[in-house]
């Protein structure tokens, strides 16, 4: 009569190991048959033999049940145990970032109020001195225009800053060529000319009418005045 053993009890019953009971299997030089997708080695016995045996073979099968499941559970301890550990190290590391990302995003704020207040700054100091709105000028009362004084009464100081700007204009004009563009921001002439504030708003309202009549000695960008390097503005200024 034929008996069906699993390999590892066959194994244990001839003093082998499971690999070399797997590997003749395989070869073909010991009997088996595969159920259920596992193979059990067929044994030949006589009925007094399976009688007597019987019951060590079941003892046997439920040992190695029980083996079986202690090292899968063993196994499924430890793999418990690697992905605990996984997940401290992404909370520390997730940690780390966010404390990271939070410095970074307060010297930004840092970074960006203090460009804010220098731009805004600068964008009043030029606008400041270079273009001073129509509605401002005309609302100021008559009398507290201050009256342009003559021309014979400009002082020697004055006078000689403009001949000096116009010597450095046309030797300017020469080292570039006239081919070349050069424009200046009104206010840069007003400062240079050092007038007082009602003076300024006076010049500011000339050259925007110059402006509007189509000077082309005038261009306006970005909402600032600007004026050729290259011309003399005394028929807008006297």
């Amino acid at each position: 009569m034929q008996q069906l053993v699993k390999p590892s009890e066959y194994a244990k019953m001839h003093g082998l190991s499971r690999q070399s009971v797997y590997a003749k299997i395989k070869r073909g030089t010991l009997p088996s048959r595969k159920i259920d997708g596992r193979y059990y080695v067929i044994v030949a016995t006589d009925i007094e033999s399976e009688v007597d045996n019987s019951a060590t073979n079941e003892k046997i099968e439920h040992v190695s049940l029980i083996d079986e499941y202690r090292e899968i559970l063993k196994a499924k301890d430890e793999t418990i145990d690697i992905l605990k550990a996984s997940i401290e190290d992404l909370k520390e590391a997730n940690a780390q970032i966010t404390q990271t990302l939070q410095e970074e995003i307060t010297l930004l704020k840092q970074a960006f109020h203090e460009m804010k207040v220098i731009y805004q700054r600068d964008y009043q100091l030029t606008h400041n001195t270079t273009e001073t709105p129509e509605e401002e000028v005309t609302e100021t009362p008559h009398a507290e225009m201050e009256p342009e004084p003559p021309k014979a009464e400009q002082q020697p100081k004055e006078k000689e800053k403009n001949q000096k700007e116009k010597k450095r204009v046309k030797e300017k004009k020469k080292s570039k060529g006239s081919e070349e563009e050069c424009w200046i921001p009104l206010g840069d002439l007003i400062q240079r000319q050092q007038y007082n504030y009602n003076k300024a708003k006076q010049v500011v309202k000339r050259f925007k009418k110059a402006y509007k009549k189509g000077d082309k000695r005038i261009k306006k960008q970005n909402g600032i005045y600007y004026i050729s390097c290259y011309d003399f503005y005394e028929d807008i200024l006297d």
